[in-house]
C-alpha cells in the first residue's frame, strides 16, 4: 500500500443503490472504500480479474483499517471487472454526477468534526504533559515558543492573541475555545478570547517534534588497543 500524508481528510458517506458509499477526501484528490466499490458496483475483491493487482498496491492508501483507492483508478476497475454491467454503468454515471459534490468546500466543512475539548489540554496542561513525558523541562512559555517557530499560531503583534493557523487545524492539533472572563453571578457580560488547546493527537506530534530535538547521545568510543591485546 502507498503511504500518504495527508493535509485535510474528509470523510463523507453517499447512498448508493441502497448501500453506503466511503468517500474520502483530501482536495483536489477523491478516493473510493474498495470494499464499498467491490458491493455496490459488483467488481470482484482486489487483485482478481483483469485488472494487475501491482496497481492496486500502488494506489491503494489504508486509514483507520479501511483501504481507499483514487476515484479513477475505482472507476477503471468497474469498466474492466463488474460482473453486472447494469449495475456498473448506472454506478459510473452516479460517480460522474456527483464527482464535484465530493470537493464542495461547503459539504467538506460540515464533514470536518473538531477534536473535543473533552481531552484537549491548555497550553500550561499540553507543557506539563510533555516534560512529564520526556523528562525534560518545557513550561507553558517555552510551548507557545515552540508552537510558533513551527509556524502553528501566530499573532500580529506582543500585545495581541495568538491564532491557529491553518495546518494544526486541518489536523486536528490545536484547537480555539471561547473562554469568557468577566464577573462572575452577575449579569454583566463577561469579555471572550479564544484560547489554544492541544489535541490529544496534537501532543503526540509535539512529543514526536520534541524527541528529535533532543541532543543525541555521543557514541561510545571504541577501547584503545594496549601492548598487550
Amino acid at each position: 500500500m502507498t503511504m500518504v500524508e495527508l493535509q485535510q481528510p474528509r470523510t463523507l458517506i453517499h447512498r448508493v443503490d441502497g448501500r453506503d458509499l466511503r468517500v474520502l477526501v483530501d482536495r483536489p484528490y477523491i478516493y473510493f472504500a474498495r470494499d464499498d466499490v467491490e458491493t455496490i458496483a459488483t467488481v470482484p475483491p482486489w487483485g482478481t480479474g483483469d485488472t494487475l493487482l501491482t496497481e492496486a498496491d500502488e494506489h491503494t492508501i489504508e486509514i483507520s483499517g479501511v483501504a481507499y483507492v483514487p476515484i479513477d483508478v475505482a472507476l477503471n476497475r468497474v469498466r474492466d471487472d463488474a460482473k453486472d454491467r447494469v449495475k456498473a454503468h448506472a454506478f459510473i454515471a452516479w460517480v460522474e454526477e456527483q464527482r464535484p459534490t465530493f470537493t464542495n468546500p461547503d459539504i467538506l466543512e460540515l464533514a470536518h468534526q473538531p477534536a473535543s475539548f473533552a481531552s484537549a489540554y491548555t497550553v500550561a496542561g499540553a507543557a506539563k504533559a510533555l516534560a512529564d513525558e520526556l523528562g525534560i523541562k518545557l513550561g507553558r512559555d517555552r510551548l507557545f515558543e515552540l508552537m510558533d517557530s513551527l509556524g502553528w499560531i501566530e499573532r500580529n503583534s506582543e500585545t495581541s492573541n495568538w491564532m491557529v493557523t491553518a495546518l494544526p487545524h486541518n489536523k486536528d492539533w490545536l484547537a480555539l475555545r471561547a473562554i469568557t472572563i468577566g464577573p462572575r453571578r452577575t449579569h454583566a457580560a463577561g469579555q471572550q478570547y479564544l484560547q489554544i488547546h492541544v489535541t490529544q493527537a496534537g501532543l503526540v506530534e509535539l512529543a514526536r517534534i520534541l524527541r528529535l530535538q533532543q541532543p543525541q547521545p555521543a557514541p561510545t568510543p571504541e577501547p584503545t588497543p594496549t601492548l598487550f591485546d
